[in-house]
């Protein structure tokens, strides 16, 4: 069969660009390896309220699980735990089942044609261009691919864009979804230890009064073993109760692929690596650059124009939108990397005015602030 637009994950990333292509008139088909959309939860669940606008997703939805208002960062000092507060921050805890769910939904309902358990093994090219993909059950072809099919991308290495992962250019994280007591409850917090949690921190994203995520990133030693330890200790002081959902994963915090389109193919999300490589944060970029990659296929299909010449647009509006702050999130993570949590404590001390810091530093995304 031949659509105009093949995309290969239904992740937020996937998701959102076909649902964007699909709008345009497409003819647009995503292809899911899973039998569940938004299963298992892949991150921390929060998302800036600016991201949620320009997706075009209502903010009063059953995916909203708590608003955010603020932002904690606690580091240890020898007489206990120091915070700073961070003001300004506009978001939400989501329900990304719900949530990645949603945005299934309506690409479907925009068009889209989904399929579930079928898994692409790689493109199809003729004439040095993608014309296509390779599935478990046959051919499909399309004027563009759009891979997001994650941090390993099949679909995006058989197409010589996504190079393999090194041991350096990856966090491994472990989070419980805990039932219990949020003692802050608007605000996400961050514990920074770079002694305990080597190149990473670990996170309390409450959702409501009595349950959080609650996890880590780190670099070098077993997540899990380093988050039950956590809970015992320092985390304790910020929420207390019983896990009843555990989720384990990488995330790359190697910066963006230097190209992300070729003759005929995208690579959005997690596949492209558009995650902060300071915070490991990519939910935000992965709805703004899905968005970008399925309105760019959607006018290379309709100009009958799938070339690297054409489709390169998606990477010069991506880079504009979020190219300084992935640059500041590589630079700040090497800094990071040579710090202790006492040379922090220190320097934030001097600081007078820590939002008017972060907002000018490019280290989190416009679009988290009011």
């Amino acid at each position: 069969m031949e659509y105009d637009v093949v995309v290969v994950g239904a992740g937020p990333a996937g998701s959102m660009a076909a649902w964007a292509a699909a709008r345009e008139g497409c003819d647009v088909l995503i292809l899911e390896r899973r039998a569940e959309i938004g299963v298992p939860k892949q991150c921390a669940e929060g998302i800036s309220a600016r991201a949620l606008r320009e997706a075009e997703v209502p903010a009063d939805g059953p995916w909203i699980a708590q608003e955010i208002r603020r932002g904690v960062l606690a580091l240890p000092t020898p007489d206990g735990i120091e915070t700073f507060e961070v003001g300004g921050i506009r978001g939400f805890v989501l329900e990304r089942k719900l949530f990645d769910r949603w945005l299934a939904i309506r690409a479907v309902e925009e068009g889209a044609e989904l399929r579930l358990l079928v898994e692409a093994r790689g493109v199809i090219r003729e004439e040095g261009r993608v014309v296509g993909v390779e599935t478990t059950s046959g051919s499909v072809r399309a004027e563009v691919v759009i891979a997001a099919d994650g941090i390993e991308s099949r679909v995006g290495r058989s197409a010589g864009l996504v190079p393999p992962l090194e041991p350096e250019d990856l966090c491994t994280c472990a989070q419980y979804e805990v039932v219990g007591s949020v003692e802050i409850e608007d605000a996400f917090t961050i514990f920074f230890d770079p002694d305990r949690i080597p190149g990473g921190y670990a996170w309390v994203f409450p959702k409501g009064s009595d349950r959080a995520n609650v996890g880590v990133g780190c670099r070098g030693k077993s997540a899990r073993e380093l988050l039950n330890e956590l809970l015992r200790g320092p985390l304790s002081e910020f929420v207390s109760g019983g896990p009843v959902e555990l989720n384990v994963g990488g995330v790359p915090v190697c910066g963006p692929l230097e190209r992300t389109y070729d003759d005929g193919i995208l690579v959005v999300g997690d596949a492209a690596r558009q995650v902060n490589p300071a915070t490991g944060g990519g939910l935000n970029a992965a709805l703004i650059c899905g968005r970008i990659a399925g309105e760019v296929a959607a006018e290379a299909a309709s100009e009958e124009d799938p070339s690297a010449e054409r489709l390169k647009e998606y990477q010069e509006r991506w880079e504009r939108e979020l190219g300084d702050t992935f640059e500041a999130g590589l630079e700040l993570a090497e800094i990071v990397s040579e710090v202790s949590a006492e040379d922090v404590v220190e320097f934030l001390k001097d600081v007078e005015d820590l939002e008017g810091l972060l907002r000018s530093s490019g280290l989190l995304e416009k679009h988290w602030w009011g």
